[in-house]
């Protein structure tokens, strides 16, 4: 799917929409800055699926209005100074028409930044095999392409990143390749930063490609609900989207490279709350999220390790309660094998068969390398950022 580069038009959505979901979009920008990523410009295209199969842009993406945000209920103004270097990290496995749509976005934003500031994109790809990298090479040829040999999963691709980005950057915007940020919302988010020196990080809405909110966890452990509506203090940022200083990432280090896929981010989190790092949600710090397009290319990867990635966080940060994780989650693995063997007794078509004992096969992994991680209580790999 091609996308035009240079600009996005104005999103036509009803007032009460526009209201509930993008609070932030009320006065005209009146001056643009410069961006260190230029993207070639492209012919306008529909709204629907990708030639290569993958999601299209949602509808009226092309119509986005780009709207400086208003002043935060606790941010002040709307002011950047004080910000020297922007650096995005980009993780992409397989979402190459996805990743050009929010480079562009990327694009866009930085370009009309009231400030000017400087900004670098650094995208690192996990071995894609569907002409991601040659595309980031044609295409936009300023961003930074780190390829890896293999997929590394989340946790090294943005370590990978993040020490690059460190190498000259502050704030550090670590996001997935299937973000599309909207207007205003990088702008906001610095703004957040610049009046509250003391925060650390700022994260915010996630919407569906429909426009509607997705469900996002804030907090590590919280019983009591939150009101949304205004910034609140967070624990959890997330690597979905999300700006971080690069002081936090200097004092908590990296991603435990431990973690293939999930709880990497939790494990971050929980380690930056110890040392005592501040995060806030930002309601008008908006980005649309397509979900899960980079997981559903190596699901069954993702599965037999998700277990065994569950036991290795309680046995780090609640080695009490790590027995009972065990005695959980294989409950839970044994329930799911149970369904799928009722399934295939059931089932006599000979691909259906194979796919379920292919799933099987996948569980009785998952529960194997658990078991062997409640055992043998490896080392993290943390690294530490200069």
């Amino acid at each position: 799917m091609r996308l035009e580069a240079v600009r996005m038009k104005r999103l036509t959505r009803d007032r009460s929409m526009e209201t509930h979901m993008l609070e932030s979009m009320e006065s005209p920008r009146t001056s643009q800055g410069n961006s260190d990523l230029r993207a070639t410009p492209r012919e306008p295209v529909s709204t629907g699926a990708s030639p290569s199969g993958g999601p299209g842009r949602p509808a009226g993406l092309d119509r986005v209005s780009r709207n400086k945000a208003g002043p935060e209920d606790i941010g002040g103004p709307t002011n950047t100074a004080g910000i020297a270097r922007l650096a995005f990290v980009v993780l992409t496995f397989n979402t190459r028409d996805l990743l050009r749509n929010c480079l562009v976005s990327v694009s866009e934003e930085c370009a009309s930044l009231a400030n000017s500031i400087p900004s670098r994109v650094i995208v690192v790809d996990n071995a894609s095999s569907d002409g991601t990298a040659e595309m980031v090479r044609d295409e936009f040829p300023a961003v930074h392409l780190m390829v890896n040999s293999e997929n590394l999963g989340p946790a090294k691709g943005f370590n990978l990143g993040i020490a690059k980005a460190l190498e000259d950057s502050d704030p550090v915007v670590v996001m997935n390749s299937d973000v599309v940020i909207l207007p205003g919302t990088v702008e906001t988010m610095l703004a957040f930063l610049a009046a509250h020196p003391e925060v650390d990080g700022v994260s915010g809405p996630l919407l569906n490609p429909d426009m509607t909110r997705q469900v996002t966890r804030a907090h590590i452990v919280r019983l009591l609900p939150v009101n949304r509506a205004k910034p609140f203090r967070e624990d959890f940022p997330g690597t979905t989207f999300a700006m971080i200083r690069a002081r936090a990432f200097r004092k908590v280090g990296g991603y435990d490279e431990n973690y293939y896929f999930y709880n990497e981010d939790l494990d971050w989190a929980t380690r930056a709350k110890r040392a005592a790092c501040v995060f806030y949600h930002v309601p008008r710090a908006v980005v649309i999220h397509f979900g899960g397009q980079g997981r559903k290319q190596n699901i069954s990867r993702i599965v037999a390790e998700l277990y065994r990635s569950n036991i290795y966080y309680y046995s780090r940060h609640y080695p009490r309660l790590a027995w009972l994780a065990l005695i959980l989650l294989r409950l839970e693995i044994s329930w799911k094998i149970r369904n799928l063997r009722q399934e295939l007794s059931r089932t006599r078509d000979r691909a259906a068969r194979s796919r379920i004992g292919e799933s099987i096969a996948i569980y009785l992994e998952a529960r194997r390398r658990m078991e062997e991680e409640y055992v043998r209580r490896i080392r993290p790999q943390i690294p530490m950022f200069a």
